[in-house]
């Protein structure tokens, strides 16, 4: 039986999981709380990609025998060897803990339910299912890169009231103000990679790094196709640490020659009958490198060739207070695609317009 405490504590898991945010993809974020005689003896949470588990930071960190014990986590315990760290379910077996609440199973094929139905048959009473579309918000990244093998796809379009993202083409128009950049450089840390095509690159010449907030800068992506792109460029310049992915025809790998430094790789791409990259082959190419999550985040080409491909999960569009009257619409699409509402913020004066892709009936 399901009561207000597991719900409770299964909440707190979500809290510690967040944590590894931005550290641990491909892995899931999870978070572990152990819990005897109604005190929590212990908690832990999937710090960083390679290192303990959550169930495993939490049973090695508990100073009391956890025989009796219920773990409470957001996700289904692994039971599969081929990774980095050992699976969970043999130490919750062994750590005596007798009731396990979890609010996700696990989509791996390795795992699938097949943990719940090994610790059922030691003895050990699980429930699962608790808070599971909160459990899927928080592991929509994990799952979509599971189930369908494909990147996690959010385009970010910062945008006038009349839909436009620059006065004209070949000219940078800063719209939103501090506080939506701020919350773009958080969207970066979050993201395993983001991308941007060449116009933005000449045009605007972001960095695409995290800066304004602390974590991780994300893998970068430059769709160039034929398009030459100068190697004075920031996000060139800047890219000392960083892994820079320039996506482009073969001639333009052969122009990049050895003018660039190693972390930045020219990738030689088939190009369609219009001249561009599919965009299929690209999120096949992310996944391949274990890429689970992907920002676009410019420009008006770009934006429409991913919102017409139908692989955008997530529509984040930043609104400025601004009406241009002429300039660059920020799409431009041969046919309606809809979405559902999931949350508007308020950032300073923009207003942020979270959407996610509609599903079929």
């Amino acid at each position: 039986m399901v009561s207000n405490q597991d719900k409770k504590y299964i909440e707190r898991c979500f809290k510690l999981a967040l944590k590894g945010r931005g550290k641990v993809s491909p892995n899931p974020l999870v978070g572990a709380v152990i819990v005897k005689n109604d005190h929590v003896i212990s908690e832990g949470w999937h710090a960083e990609f390679g290192k303990d588990h959550a169930e495993a930071m939490a049973i090695k960190k508990a100073k009391v025998d956890l025989s009796g014990a219920t773990l409470y986590c957001n996700l289904e315990p692994c039971i599969h060897t081929n990774k980095k760290t050992p699976p969970c379910y043999p130490l919750v077996v062994q750590a005596g803990i007798k009731r396990v609440v979890i609010s996700n199973l696990d989509p791996n094929p390795a795992v699938a339910g097949n943990s719940v139905e090994q610790m059922q048959q030691q003895g050990i009473d699980v429930v699962s299912g608790i808070l599971q579309e909160k459990g899927w918000e928080l592991n929509r990244f994990f799952f979509k890169h599971i189930k369908e093998k494909k990147p996690w796809v959010a385009v970010k379009i910062a945008q006038s009231i009349d839909g436009k993202i620059s006065k004209s083409s070949h000219e940078q128009t800063w719209l939103t103000g501090e506080e939506s950049r701020k919350y773009v450089h958080t969207l970066r840390a979050e993201y395993d990679a983001v991308l941007a095509g060449s116009n933005t690159i000449r045009i605007d010449d972001p960095q695409l790094n995290v800066r304004a907030v602390l974590g991780r800068s994300p893998f970068k992506i430059i769709i160039a196709g034929k398009q030459k792109l100068e190697a004075q460029a920031k996000v060139f310049q800047n890219a000392a640490n960083e892994t820079v992915w320039v996506l482009c025809d073969e001639k333009t790998v052969q122009r990049a020659g050895n003018n660039y430094d190693k972390n930045i790789r020219f990738i030689p791409c088939p190009l369609n009958h219009k001249g561009h990259i599919d965009i299929v082959y690209i999120l096949d190419l992310l996944y391949k490198e274990n890429i689970g999550s992907l920002l676009v985040e410019g420009g008006h080409k770009v934006f429409s060739s991913f919102l017409q491909s139908g692989y955008c999960d997530e529509l984040i569009i930043l609104q400025a207070p601004i009406v241009l009257g002429q300039g660059l619409s920020s799409v431009h699409l041969q046919s309606k695609i809809e979405f559902k509402l999931n949350f508007i913020k308020k950032f300073g004066n923009d207003i942020c317009f979270n959407l996610r892709k509609k599903q079929a009936n």
